[in-house]
């Protein structure tokens, strides 16, 4: 068996002290530029590899953070979008990151809700990063648990206070805002608005929605019925009901963009032409956005820039967990494709 070097075997051969080669292996700022190049190079020699268990005993730090995926399925490709951001930041700080998920009722009291192992048992993970959709119950008990988390504060249902919870969220109703402000620019005043307003992502957008409407004298109208079905198939039927409405829409805003895809399709089904006869803008940025027919314009979400905050945020917090509390709103923006142009003349009207 060939023998495992030591920071002593490293020491002995370097021909300097084993606390000179501990502070350059953990980086401590204060070893000459010429004894860390060479300690580095002794150490590669010996192809020594650090004990990792060791060095988190020393450090009181598993280097690991968790994070979780609440009541989904399976990981959307919005979310793996969000994991990959934090994990590219975990590692530029050699810290592990374990996915996981957890599914909850809304309705289970706090003090009764049976939390995973790794969340509730000290010694797992330094930290939680929580993220898919998640309930006040939730939230709580993972608070009294006293563990230092980040919430996604965009698909939170439900009251609880944030003002004492490190939150990281996207701008939807800036976004919002700005796409319809672009339709409104177009010429376009018929613009409906289609979502399920019962749940907040899509209340968010539609705030934006109503901000940009009515700060331009426009009649705000909307589409919500209840979303029982996924959000293609939602977009898909609502798209009878605003051919119903004829010429008294020239443009929509979707409440994200599987919402407008499921409009898209039906729309082409029936022969009405997208932008020719009615512009539709979604929310999100799909990767799929790009490939419909037309092309959709939609609000860009950087998810791997919030899953990158969000890490970052967590950081923070161990590095100094008497910081104040974090609320972080990442900006989003408007991309703009083929899927929008002027009304058509029968619905053109001036704009304040």
């Amino acid at each position: 068996m060939p023998t495992i070097a030591t920071i002593k075997d490293i020491a002995r051969k370097a021909k300097v002290g084993v606390s000179t080669v501990s502070r350059v292996l953990n980086s401590h700022p204060d070893v000459s530029t010429e004894t860390r190049d060479k300690v580095l190079r002794i150490a590669e020699e010996l192809k020594y590899r650090p004990h990792s268990r060791a060095r988190q005993l020393v450090r009181d730090t598993t280097e690991t953070i968790c994070f979780v995926m609440s009541n989904r399925e399976v990981i959307s490709p919005f979310h793996s979008h969000v994991l990959t951001g934090v994990e590219q930041f975990a590692r530029r700080l050699a810290h592990n990151v374990i996915f996981m998920r957890f599914d909850y009722r809304p309705d289970v009291a706090a003090s009764d809700l049976v939390l995973p192992p790794v969340i509730w048992e000290r010694g797992n993970v330094d930290g939680l990063i929580i993220a898919g959709m998640n309930y006040p119950n939730f939230i709580r008990a993972v608070k009294r648990l006293d563990i230092p988390f980040v919430l996604f504060g965009n698909n939170l249902v439900g009251q609880v206070r944030t003002s004492d919870i490190d939150t990281v969220w996207f701008d939807s109703k800036g976004g919002t805002r700005k796409s319809t402000e672009y339709l409104i620019g177009l010429g376009h005043r018929d613009i409906w608005f289609i979502a399920d307003l019962s749940l907040p992502w899509y209340r968010r957008c539609f705030e934006g929605y109503l901000q940009a409407m009515e700060g331009r004298g426009l009649q705000p109208r909307s589409l919500e019925p209840k979303m029982d079905s996924p959000p293609f198939d939602y977009g898909y039927a609502s798209a009878d009901e605003i051919l119903k409405l004829g010429h008294r829409v020239s443009a929509i805003v979707a409440g994200d963009d599987q919402i407008a895809c499921g409009l898209l399709s039906k729309f082409n089904q029936q022969g009405v032409r997208v932008p020719n006869e009615i512009s539709i803008v979604g929310f999100d940025d799909i990767d799929e956005a790009k490939y419909f027919h037309p092309p959709l314009t939609t609000v860009h979400v950087p998810k791997e820039k919030i899953g990158e905050e969000m890490a970052r945020v967590l950081f923070d917090k161990l590095a100094d967990p008497s910081r104040p509390t974090v609320k972080l709103t990442v900006p989003t923006d408007l991309v703009i494709r083929e899927s929008c142009a002027a009304p058509p003349k029968r619905n053109r009207s001036s704009v304040r």
